[in-house]
């Protein structure tokens, strides 16, 4: 008998604690101001691939324009909209506490 194994291919968020922290232990015992380097390569790239994220659901929001035109599609464009803008707020979120995490200025990253 063989059984059906379901593997979902989860992507941790490079802005959680805990993926700051294993990134933190990958750097070994390199200096401080490259350890700094690092990290502020790591928020650069997450923040770009955040930013991707976002700039590509926009995008595709922009396939729903005509469905505005009937109010039966309203109640689900408005649930896109809120969930779009819960999202981009969270995405936010994340990096403002990686920030703090690493003590790293959101100017250095930009």
């Amino acid at each position: 008998m063989s059984t059906l194994h379901h593997h979902h291919s989860y992507e941790p968020n490079p802005l959680e604690i805990k993926q700051l922290a294993e990134f933190d232990a990958s750097l070994g015992d390199e200096s401080e101001g490259e350890k700094r380097r690092k990290r502020i390569i790591y928020l650069r790239d997450a923040a770009r691939q955040n930013q991707t994220a976002a700039s590509t659901f926009k995008a595709f929001g922009c396939l729903f324009i005509p469905f505005v035109i009937i109010p039966l599609f309203w109640p689900f464009l408005i649930i896109m909209w809120v969930l779009h803008k819960k999202s981009i707020n969270l995405i936010g979120t994340h990096l403002a506490m990686a920030l703090e995490y690493w003590g790293i200025q959101q100017h250095e990253i930009l």
